[in-house]
Order: C-alpha cells, then structure tokens, then sequence
C-alpha cells in the first residue's frame, strides 16, 4: 500500500518540531544547571545575567520564561540582601574611624542639598586671613581641591602653582584671571587672590605634597609677578589629613550609594527595606 505523500510530510513536520522543542528543553535545563552552579559559586550577578539571557532567548516559551524568573527573583532578593549587609559592615567600620580623622577640622554645613565641607582648625580665616598658603577643600561627600590663599600689598595676579621639592615638582593647570575659581578682593590697601583648583586642575599637587609632608616643599605662585613661600610644617599635616579623610568620606559616600541602589531594588521586589 502506497503511503500519501502529504502524510509522509505531517510526520516529517512533528518530527522536526519535537526534535526542536527537544532540543530547547535540553538547553535550558543545561542553562538551568550553569545558573544552578553559579549560585553555589557565589556568583549571583552572573547567575541573574545567564537568567534575563534565557527569557529573552526563549520568549515563546512561557514555560521556561516563567521558571527563569522565579529563579531570579529568589537569587536577587539573596543578592540584594547580601550587598547590602556587606555594605553595612563596611559603613560601620568607616564611621568608627571618622571620630579620629575629624578631630582636627570642622563640618561648615552645605547650602540646602548641598553637602558640607571641612575645613582645618589651623586654616581658617581666624588664623590665616593675613598670610600666603595653600589649603585643602573638602566636601562631606570626599571630593577635594586645593587651594591657594595670596595676601600682600599689591596684586600678583597668579593663575597657576607651581609646587616642588629640588627637583621635583607638579605644575598646577591654569585657571584664568576672572574664572569664577579665581577671585580677588581689596579692604583698605590690603589684596588677596583666591584660587580654587576644582576637579582635578590640582594636577596631583594634592598627592604631592600628602607624600611630601615630612620634606622642605615650596611654592610659586605664577602670576604677573612670582611669589614664593616654603610651606608650613602644619599647612602640610592640614593637606595630608584631610587627604585620608577624604578618602574615607569618598569610600562612605559610595556605600551609602550603593546601600541605596540595593534597597531601591528590593522595594521593586516588595521587599520592606525599613528605609524612606
């Protein structure tokens, strides 16, 4: 008896598609075992990316979708708790330490949503509104800049630093007469130049004198006119301290930033965080 070739066909057809779906079944469960094996690893970020992968890569299959993402809801709330516990436990480390590091500064509070900065107990306008030096900006966030203070009779008009010890030394960037970091003020024949070397135009000044605090360092102030100065012993200290807080500043900054992401992403779960 002669088979009709139409017939022949549908078997070929329904073999292919279980061939097919055969073949889908066998690589998500292999994919599911990889996932299976991250987690044991620890490797949870990975395991949830290996999971997305799979529920774009099978988006017609509810099925596997729908196990993908059950299982990555369970990896992501132990994901999520656990960044935000080792988080924590550095934070609280961190904030045992500020006590030590802050003793010599104090906290000017920062404009609305702004965060404040600290400034040396040996730098403020109290003690050093009658002196050339260089000090160091800080913010509660650890962002730093440097700063140079330029007090005489007559203007100088500096607009960069240079900083050194023999032979070696750091040229500051040029920050022009009339940028909003370069300011200058008269009282009564009495002349000061400010300049705030922001967001990196200290060009490693900062660092340099930090790893030179022990050592003779000395200044000129470029302008129309050089001036010179040999830095204060604790004009020095003031920059190497607020340094190493700055970077622990920096360091909680980032924590509590993550803390933050972490816990967004818990709500989004409808996990309770107990934060605002």
């Amino acid at each position: 008896m002669r088979i009709p070739s139409c017939f022949v066909s549908s078997i070929f057809i329904i073999s292919l598609l279980a061939s097919c779906t055969s073949s889908t079944e066998k690589k998500a469960r292999s994919d599911f075992q990889r996932t299976d094996a991250l987690v044991a690893a620890h490797e949870l970020s990975t395991a949830m990316q290996l999971l997305d992968s799979m529920m774009i890569w099978n988006k017609d299959d509810y099925g596997i979708v729908g196990e993908a993402l059950r299982r990555k809801i369970k990896i992501a709330l132990d994901y999520h708790k656990g960044v935000i516990e080792t988080s924590e436990a550095l934070l609280n480390g961190l904030e045992s330490r500020l006590p030590t590091l802050t003793k010599d500064f104090q906290l000017i509070p920062g404009e609305p949503g702004q965060p404040g900065t600290y400034e040396h107990k040996r730098q403020t306008v109290e003690f050093s509104w009658n002196r050339t030096f260089l000090k160091i900006g800080l913010n509660e966030n650890g962002d730093v800049w440097l700063i140079s203070h330029y007090y005489g009779k007559f203007w100088i008009d500096h607009t960069s630093l240079r900083v050194y010890d023999q032979d070696n030394y750091i040229l500051t960037d040029t920050i022009p007469l009339g940028h909003e970091w370069n300011r200058k003020v008269e009282d009564l024949g009495d002349r000061w130049e400010t300049i705030e070397f922001r967001e990196g135009s200290d060009a490693g000044a900062i660092a340099f004198i930090a790893g030179n605090y022990q050592k003779s360092v000395k200044v000129r102030l470029t302008g129309k006119i050089f001036h010179y100065i040999v830095l204060e012993s604790y004009d020095k200290e003031a920059i190497r301290k607020g340094l190493e807080l700055a970077h622990v500043l920096k360091e909680r900054s980032g924590l509590r930033q993550t803390i933050m992401v972490h816990q967004a992403e818990l709500r989004k779960l409808g996990v309770a965080t107990g934060s605002n």
